[in-house]
């Protein structure tokens, strides 16, 4: 058993003011290295600390620090990813100090600072901690930045340290950056930083027992218990690690029916939207003779010590929000976690005793996972960190000192999103509008959206949306994606007179809170909404959010539909049964993004008459020329547009004639027989012209794909005059095809590729040209004596086909070679016919015969 002596010395700092530090004595393994850290840090102007969980490093690196003679008196900045660990650690330091908070150490997250004159430890959040660099560039009186738990790479993070190490290049030599964490990719942040040194320490983390369990991916809430069932008779209290919120209501309330008799089983949550007081109750010692389980998300992974935790049960699982660039909008989908966050995961096992670590996942899959997680600027909206970095003077993309830099596509996309929105020029410089967006606590889009309102009444409902917006939901079990009752609620909360039946009360407390943060960074003074006339709430909400979201008005793609398409041409869905169906327009402000159509969480109603009142420079206007459906004619269409959505469209048959002569010209190509006056004399002209093509020296080659692709020489200048298509049908188009043809090329036609083939008996047949065949003449054989020898086509090239016919007309036999007949299969030929057909003339010589009809003729 270990134990820990605190023994409380009083010290001085630079400025003479008496110190109490509570030092930790013994078991600590951060001790062993303390003296070499600081020298370090007095030797070099950035240092790397990986040490392993239960170090010490969060709760004894900065005490120490804060008595660092090289450090001459200045203040330390501390940085923490969440803010329950920034809250939970300047508390326990402050009692390590027998002081309050905001005293020596103190701490700013977002709504709530605790920082005084006194402090020379502050422990921010990043978000915090980009503002303080961008409005204090250079840190007056900040000798050290502490980037605690960096392994957790936030966009804020990264951001924070790239400006931190430019300001220490370019303004503040002194300034000093120590970058801590106990799963870390030390090469990378060490070269990062100048080849910094990097100082290993141990943990004191007990013996783990680490046990894998076959799960059923679908059955979350029955794995969970499943594991709890197997530790259960343990002793200690359980850390159960999960994706997310709804997963951890899901699970305990499956867990309270299943460990129903066990009075004293406390199930209990612990995630970043419950209220301070809530977590603190969630992580703080179970009463005597209770046993305590705590589900959780991630924010228990690291900087928390849980006290009485001996056994974990990790899903493995995590949420994250991936950026679609091309649709601007987020998906949050459940991924697995690194190899890193499941060590950190056992950790919290073994800080106060040995413990267990069941894992539902086998061990063939944890070979399988990712050494560290995956770092959020690869794959989250990047609005905020391309505003900031844009501030700061840094708008090339290949200039910018990434530590991981983002996916290209990503950032051009936010920048064109940032120049739409006003705050960037087209060059990526910073305009005024976005140095004012950047001065404010919340995304680009809901800053445009605040500093466009105008008048008291629009900047108390932006200001309210702002929150909303920035918060989860404060409806519980809604069955709407209505944003206006969120902010009705919200408005009526003011004037004591909601009903909080459905309401998530916690959240509503911090959005009432964001309402006033940002209604001070303003300047605006609160005023009263009337809620008397919802509708014109609803109409300046709607003007307000498509400021802030100009690409995602959406139009209902057919009247009782539950699909709808967004201005930037995505498409997105409601739940079927939500009420907002009804409405032909809304305004989109939060939908998943997906390859398809991603499902609306959060819509207002639209009034389509604001585009043109407030709007009016988004509206296009274009002209589109169509076919009716049946090809008749050409009609105008007259769209008004914004963005893809068509929003006004009129119809017109005044068309220019060139746009009616374009569609001809399309026409002719896939639809000629159909809109022409297309005869079978047309068709036989072409078949002929097509068949004899480089047969013949000098005769073209052509193609029925090439003809009617050239119908602008043929008919185009014919019918140049024209109204409609309909009218084509009075025109002759066999003249007009011959015109492809010059005269001698027409003689040659006429020559070589005949239409008609005249027999000796002086009837007319018609010769057929097909592309799987060379021309043929059906007839009947009687016909065709005298005929000797086939006659020959395309400069004597190619003998005539012929189908010789039964008096019935059906076919006897085909030949190309006549003579050949007559004096070889004509005598079998004969000898059939004669008796199938006795009246009809089959004479033993064919060669004396007259040409004509077939039946003999009568004695008389």
């Amino acid at each position: 058993m270990c134990f820990i002596i605190y023994i409380f010395i009083p010290i001085k700092n630079s400025n003479n003011q008496n110190i109490k530090s509570r030092v930790h004595k013994i078991n600590l393994p951060i001790n062993k290295i303390l003296a070499d850290l600081l020298q370090e840090l007095k030797s070099n102007q950035s240092v790397v600390l990986q040490a392993e969980p239960g170090a010490g490093k969060s709760t004894v690196v900065p005490l120490e620090l804060l008595k660092a003679d090289f450090l001459n008196g200045q203040r330390i900045i501390m940085l923490e990813p969440r803010r329950m660990a920034a809250r939970s650690i300047a508390h326990y330091l402050a009692k390590c100090l027998g002081e309050k908070v905001g005293e020596t150490v103190g701490y700013q997250v977002k709504n709530d600072k605790k920082i005084s004159a006194a402090t020379r430890l502050e422990i921010l959040t990043e978000g915090v901690l980009t503002r303080r660099l961008q409005s204090n560039p250079e840190l007056a009186g900040v000798g050290l930045i502490i980037f605690d738990e960096f392994h957790e790479r936030s966009i804020n993070t990264d951001l924070s340290l790239m400006l931190s190490l430019e300001i220490q290049q370019v303004i503040r030599e002194d300034l000093r950056l120590l970058v801590m964490s106990a799963t870390l990719d030390t090469n990378l942040v060490s070269k990062y930083l100048g080849d910094a040194p990097v100082m290993l320490c141990k943990g004191r983390a007990y013996p783990v027992s680490v046990f894998h369990q076959k799960t059923d991916k679908k059955q979350l809430a029955s794995n969970v218990c499943k594991a709890i069932f197997n530790v259960i008779e343990d002793e200690g209290d359980i850390l159960v690690f999960l994706p997310g919120v709804a997963d951890i209501k899901r699970c305990i309330a499956h867990a309270g029916t299943v460990f129903s008799e066990h009075n004293k089983l406390k199930l209990v949550s612990l995630h970043g939207s419950l209220p301070l007081e809530e977590q603190e109750k969630a992580i703080a010692l179970a009463p005597p003779g209770d046993r305590k389980i705590i589900f959780t998300t991630n924010i228990a992974e690291t900087s928390l010590t849980i006290e009485g935790i001996t056994c974990v049960i990790d899903s493995g699982l995590e949420k994250k929000l991936i950026f679609n660039p091309s649709s601007g909008m987020s998906k949050l989908t459940t991924t697995h976690i690194s190899k890193a966050s499941a060590e950190q995961r056992k950790g919290r096992a073994g800080r106060l005793s040995a413990g267990k670590c069941l894992r539902l996942w086998s061990e063939t899959e944890h070979i399988s996972l990712k050494d560290y997680q995956e770092e959020e600027i690869l794959n989250a909206d990047l609005a905020d960190a391309v505003i900031e970095l844009a501030s700061a003077g840094h708008s090339n993309y290949e200039e910018i000192n990434w530590l991981t830099p983002p996916p290209k596509a990503h950032y051009d996309s936010t920048q064109d999103l940032l120049v739409k929105l006003g705050m960037l020029e087209k060059s990526g410089k910073i305009t005024t509008l976005g140095k004012q967006a950047s001065a404010l606590p919340i995304h680009p889009r809901l800053a445009k959206m605040m500093l466009a309102a105008n008048g008291n009444q629009e900047r108390e409902i932006a200001c309210n949306i702002a929150a909303l917006l920035s918060e989860r939901d404060i409806l519980q079990g809604s069955d709407s994606a209505d944003f206006l009752m969120r902010l009705q609620v919200l408005i009526e909360n003011a004037t004591g007179h909601v009903n909080k039946a459905y309401v998530n009360r916690n959240t509503l407390k911090t959005v009432v809170k964001d309402v006033q943060t940002l209604q001070s960074s303003i300047k605006h003074k609160k005023s009263t909404v009337d809620i008397s006339d919802i509708s014109d709430i609803s109409d300046i909400a709607a003007y307000l959010l498509l400021l802030a979201f100009p690409e995602r008005l959406a139009k209902r793609r057919s009247a009782n539909s539950n699909k709808y398409q967004l201005a930037n041409g995505k498409g997105a869905f409601l739940a079927e049964d939500d009420p907002l169906i009804n409405h032909e327009y809304l305004v989109v402000n939060d939908c998943d993004a997906q390859k398809k159509e991603g499902r609306v969480f959060s819509a207002i109603t639209f009034n389509k008459d604001i585009l043109s009142e407030k709007f009016s420079q988004e509206i296009s206007e274009q002209i589109e020329y169509e076919l009716a459906a049946n090809n008749s004619r050409v009609y105008a269409r007259v769209l008004k547009k914004y963005g893809s959505l068509i929003i006004e469209e009129t119809r017109s048959n005044d068309v220019p004639t060139e746009f009616i002569l374009d569609s001809i010209k399309s026409l002719v190509k896939t639809d000629a027989r159909n809109i022409l006056s297309w005869t079978q004399e047309c068709d036989d002209w072409m078949k002929r012209v097509i068949w004899l093509g480089g047969k013949v020296e000098g005769f073209p080659v052509l193609s029925e794909t090439l003809i009617m692709n050239t119908a602008e020489n043929w008919l185009l200048p014919y019918v140049s005059n024209i109204k409609k298509i309909l009218d084509l049908k009075r025109v002759k188009i066999l003249p007009l095809l011959s015109s492809l043809l010059t005269y001698e090329e027409s003689k040659i036609l006429e020559k070589e590729a005949p239409v008609i083939y005249t027999t000796p008996s002086n009837k007319k047949v018609s010769i057929i040209y097909d592309k799987n065949s060379e021309p043929t003449v059906a007839v009947v054989l009687q016909e065709l004596f005298g005929e000797l020898k086939s006659p020959m086509l395309a400069g004597n090239s190619i003998a005539l086909r012929f189908e010789l016919l039964s008096p019935a007309r059906r076919p006897i036999q085909i030949t190309s070679d006549l003579a050949n007949f007559w004096g070889g299969s004509y005598v079998e030929v004969a000898k059939d016919m004669r008796a199938k057909y006795p009246r009809h003339r089959w004479p033993i010589d064919p060669f004396s015969e007259q040409a004509g009809s077939s039946r003999k003729k009568r004695m008389t």
